[in-house]
């Protein structure tokens, strides 16, 4: 009972050391594996950027930056709002999956996710954790939210998914070849049947869905969380049904928008190419985004940084591309696409916290 605390156990609470106190250790303890994480994350880009990235490409670190530095301020302006736009298209897939959400917090959503998930290994956790605080604030329940996170997941990864069948066909029409790409399509495309496979029995069998709830539950009961499986097998059944639903009605918006996402970046890609000088076929350049698409599905480093720039850059110079002026442009790329996502959505998450606080204290 309260009542009968002692004043020691009342102060071991309350006291800056103890849990509730400013200085805690529940809370070291709490934040230094994320920060453990983090720090082995970047130390490992590093580590690939660093020592791989110019042994993959057979350049020197000289030769890249050089060709970096020459590029001039207002092309860096074309790029920032290339990036910009494919951001802006992607809105209308985010949307779609969340009705009621609009084009502008669509944008907030995606941006402060990704600042989060950008820093850590396995970091979509954690950007989807914001993501839902944010959400709530807006007047999103717990299941529309979940089912948006769902389904525009489920999207993403069966586009990236596919693009690599799509870029081995356009490169056998354009006569280019690669055993490398080849290989990635027959995973991918392997991949890609699976996925949709376990998609298409998970939005159509009730069954299926209530055994993966129970499953869930019990697995909550055995982390100690005070849940029944059975009411988990019955949420995981409505929220099949409501998905399905959603789907059926915005599938099209989806797709668009995802498929538009995707074409911006392979233009902001190709366009940093001709920013460092380099005129490489569309074909070649669709075949290095499609490769970052399948990379990032590595979570061993943030939005697994390191080797999407060693595989995007070996596979432009595999292909006959300058090595300087494809390391150069997949730096500036993944400046615009991973990096910049960091400050960018740092600040407005910021912001968003900043005006949150002002609303309540005007309540």
């Amino acid at each position: 009972m309260r009542g009968s605390d002692t004043p020691n156990q009342q102060d071991t609470r309350t006291r800056p050391g103890g849990p509730e106190g400013p200085g805690k250790p529940g809370r070291a303890r709490r934040w230094w594996p994320v920060a453990l994480k983090a720090g082995l994350g970047v130390g490992l880009t590093a580590a690939l950027l660093a020592w791989a990235l110019p042994r993959a490409v057979g350049a020197s670190w000289s030769e890249i930056g050089s060709t970096v530095a020459a590029v001039r301020p207002w092309q860096l302006g074309v790029l920032a709002a290339l990036w910009l736009l494919g951001l802006a298209v992607h809105t209308l897939a985010l949307s779609a999956a969340l009705p009621g959400l609009s084009h502008r917090r669509s944008f907030l959503l995606n941006i402060t996710g990704s600042f989060v998930s950008n820093l850590l290994p396995l970091g979509g956790a954690a950007g989807t954790v914001a993501n839902y605080s944010m959400a709530r604030r807006w007047g999103f329940g717990r299941v529309e939210f979940a089912r948006w996170a769902l389904v525009t997941n489920v999207w993403d990864t069966l586009v990236k998914l596919a693009l690599p069948a799509v870029a081995v066909g356009w490169l056998a029409a354009a006569a280019h070849g690669s055993d490398t790409l080849r290989a990635v399509a027959l995973v991918s495309a392997l991949g890609l049947a699976l996925t949709a496979a376990l998609v298409v029995a998970l939005f159509r069998s009730d069954r299926l869905a209530r055994g993966l709830g129970r499953t869930a539950g019990r697995a909550a009961r055995r982390l100690r969380r005070p849940v029944e499986p059975s009411d988990w097998g019955a949420g995981a059944v409505e929220m099949r049904r409501d998905t399905a639903g959603l789907v059926a009605t915005g599938w099209f918006r989806l797709t668009v928008g995802k498929l538009a996402y995707a074409a911006m970046q392979a233009v902001l890609l190709w366009t940093c190419l001709e920013v460092v000088g380099l005129s490489v076929h569309p074909a070649i350049v669709f075949a290095a985004y499609a490769v970052q698409n399948v990379l990032t599905l590595l979570v061993l480093t943030p939005g697994a940084a390191g080797f999407v720039e060693v595989g995007m850059a070996g596979v432009l110079v595999a292909m006959g591309a300058p090595a300087a002026g494809a390391a150069a442009a997949i730096l500036l790329y993944r400046g615009f696409v991973f990096l910049m996502e960091i400050p960018v959505g740092g600040a407005l998450l910021a912001s968003w916290l900043a005006v949150s606080r002002t609303d309540r204290r005007a309540r």
